[in-house]
């Protein structure tokens, strides 16, 4: 099953690497480009994001297994991928029977795993803030830490075992995305309609529940809605990046040999990847901790390297500044 499965991406690529020569290697670019931006941005995030306090424990779990899976993506997924795709464009021949089944299979099931991992956990953040908007006071009882560290690994483990079971079924592989991938989305789609009839409510409510309670009731219904609206933004980055793969594969299961369908895939291949690029710009703008401690490291490295190069040039005689800077970077 898995060889049939090579088998069959293989002809897809070969199909695209011999009539979209130009277009193939314009992908290959923009992945090793964008791997190298998805690789320093979640690996600025992560480092924010720990030393964040405001945001809430269990969504900055959360967000922090977003950031490691992107950052997965952009430092191992694309570049494998694109390493793959660029040895056969190199390569005059046009057998390719050796990047089966080994190489292929296991390129994809990387793409397929940690992509997958990236969208289940953008909707446990959707249905984690629907909790918090609807449980109020009973979510930190329900949600604990405990339950939402056991739940990311279950999410890991069914996200693996989903991604072998697509790749196995060879024929209806497309199928199997497109049903995980549909489903997702309506369960995400749905728990944002839930929130935001939730904080509609709750907005006709605030200014009662002010004079019966306290102020915290309306400064918690407001952190609440500020958490939900920020996770929104990231459900929308998903839907952008991620809604044109579901439309591809639908195509692919069609005629998986049509060069158009076969190159509109690879473009929705590379708005999937771009998503691990585009989440941690998200992070920076919704939330100002993350931006202001991103903003601290970078600053920290740079007082680094200048620090280091002002060092090379006190005590490497005749070497120019410009020259230890340069020396710095090695």
């Amino acid at each position: 099953m898995v060889s049939s499965y090579c088998s069959l991406k293989l002809e897809e690529a070969s199909l695209l690497i011999r009539f979209q020569p130009l277009f193939t290697l314009f992908f290959c670019v923009l992945n090793f480009l964008f791997a190298l931006v998805a690789t320093v941005s979640n690996l600025l995030v992560i480092c924010a994001l720990w030393k964040a306090s405001s945001i809430p424990s269990n969504l900055k779990k959360l967000l922090l297994n977003l950031a490691f899976s992107d950052l997965a993506v952009g430092s191992f997924v694309q570049p494998m991928f694109s390493i793959v795709m660029a040895v056969m464009l190199s390569t005059n021949s046009s057998d390719f029977d050796y990047f089966c089944p080994a190489i292929i299979t296991v390129t994809l099931f990387c793409v397929y795993f940690l992509a997958g991992v990236s969208f289940l956990t953008i909707a446990a953040i959707a249905f984690d803030r629907f909790l918090a908007v609807t449980l109020h006071l009973r979510y930190q009882s329900l949600v604990t830490d405990k339950r939402v560290r056991v739940g990311l690994v279950f999410l890991w483990l069914t996200t693996a075992l989903t991604t072998f079971a697509v790749i196995a079924s060879h024929s209806h592989n497309n199928i199997g995305i497109v049903t995980v991938q549909s489903v997702g989305f309506a369960v995400i789609t749905v728990a944002y309609l839930r929130i935001y009839k939730v904080l509609r409510r709750h907005r006709n409510q605030i200014y009662s529940q002010r004079q019966i309670h306290n102020d915290q009731v309306p400064i918690r219904a407001a952190r609440e809605k500020k958490s939900a609206l920020n996770s929104f933004y990231v459900y929308i980055t998903s839907l952008v990046c991620y809604l044109p793969s579901t439309c591809c594969f639908v195509l692919l299961q069609v005629n998986h040999l049509e060069i158009s369908y076969i190159s509109t895939g690879y473009v929705a291949f590379f708005l999937v990847f771009l998503s691990s690029s585009l989440n941690p710009l998200v992070y920076c703008w919704r939330y100002s901790e993350i931006r202001d401690n991103v903003k601290r490291t970078v600053k920290k490295i740079c007082r680094a390297n200048n620090h280091m190069a002002q060092y090379h040039h006190e005590h490497i005689p005749g070497l120019p500044l410009w020259g230890a800077l340069h020396y710095t970077n090695y």
